[in-house]
Formats: C-alpha cells, sequence, structure tokens
C-alpha cells in the first residue's frame, strides 16, 4: 500500500506538470513604413496671431575699425504678418573691442548712430526662415535649436552671421483689420 501510495503521487505529480502550460508573449506589432512617421518634434518656433515677438540679434565682436556705414548691429524682430529688421551703423569711422567670455561687455560710444528699419514678409518652413520684399529673397536664416528644442538662435545662410535669441518684453502682436 505504502508503494502504491507513492505511485500516485509520482503520477499526479507528472501529470499536473503537463498542464502548466506557459503563456507566450505576443510578438511585437512590426514597425511603421517611413511615410508614415510624424515627427513628434515640429518647429517650435512659429508665428501665431497674438503671440509675443521673438528677437534675434547680432553684433559684431572683433578689434576693428569699421568705416562709416557699416552695419555692426542688427536685430531681427519676428512676429505674426510682416517682421523688422533693424541695422544699426555710424556716420564716422567706429572702433570695435572685442569682448570676452566672462567679462562684461564694455559698450561702445557711438557718434552718429544710424538706425535703419526695414519690413519684410516671413515665412518658416522646414527649419528656414526665409524674409521676403515684394516676392523678392532678402534673407534666408536657419534655426538653431538646443537639445531641449528650444530655439537659441539663427544663422543667415548666406554669410554665416548667428543670430542669439534676446528676452522680449513686447506686447503680443495681431495683423491690423482693414474694413
Amino acid at each position: 500500500m505504502k508503494y502504491t501510495l507513492i505511485f500516485l503521487a509520482l503520477i499526479t505529480l507528472h501529470l499536473s506538470s503537463f498542464s502548466q502550460n506557459k503563456k507566450k508573449r505576443a510578438l511585437p506589432p512590426p514597425p511603421p513604413p517611413a511615410a508614415q512617421i510624424v515627427d513628434l518634434f515640429p518647429d517650435t518656433l512659429s508665428l501665431q496671431e497674438y503671440s509675443s515677438p521673438k528677437l534675434f540679434e547680432w553684433k559684431m565682436n572683433a578689434d576693428i575699425t569699421l568705416k562709416p556705414g557699416t552695419v555692426f548691429k542688427e536685430l531681427i524682430k519676428l512676429t505674426y504678418g510682416v517682421s523688422e529688421v533693424n541695422g544699426f551703423y555710424s556716420q564716422e569711422p567706429l572702433t570695435l573691442k572685442k569682448s570676452k567670455a566672462g567679462r562684461a561687455a564694455m559698450e561702445a560710444k557711438v557718434p552718429k548712430m544710424i538706425t535703419s528699419i526695414n519690413y519684410y514678409d516671413t515665412t518658416i518652413a522646414n527649419g528656414i526662415i526665409t524674409l521676403k520684399e515684394r516676392g523678392r529673397l532678402v534673407m534666408a536664416l536657419k534655426i538653431i535649436y538646443a537639445k531641449s528644442r528650444e530655439v537659441t538662435g539663427l544663422k543667415d545662410i548666406n554669410s554665416g552671421a548667428v543670430y542669439q535669441a534676446v528676452a522680449s518684453d513686447e506686447m503680443p502682436v495681431a495683423v491690423p483689420v482693414t474694413n
């Protein structure tokens, strides 16, 4: 009888091991074709109605004496509708000193400084900002992003000048309504 109980226990254990089926993991779905992949990070720089203007500034940083009428600083104000580019130049020769990292930039006193203001139609497509005047391309700027997808600056495609982002305290801009 003793052997019969041991035999029945072994058969019961053996049969119960067959009844334990392991669940199979489902295969992951195949990756979508390249045409269906959506860019999760669209351009973070957009010009929308009632949005604050975005300012970008370029300054010449060199030990140099400039001829009269040479632009030494530009400020780009991107707004919805028409964007503004301000160019600063002097009517007299101007000597600039290079500012070094970590030191406060010395402000150069500019005698007879003049600001030229130009207005351009602006479009943003594929990370490129185009400034046009009456359909003619005036300036093309590539958007520079940080790793966090924030816009840190613009780079002029033709001249290579880099415009750094500047904080703006201006109010949101809307396109004027004409009746």
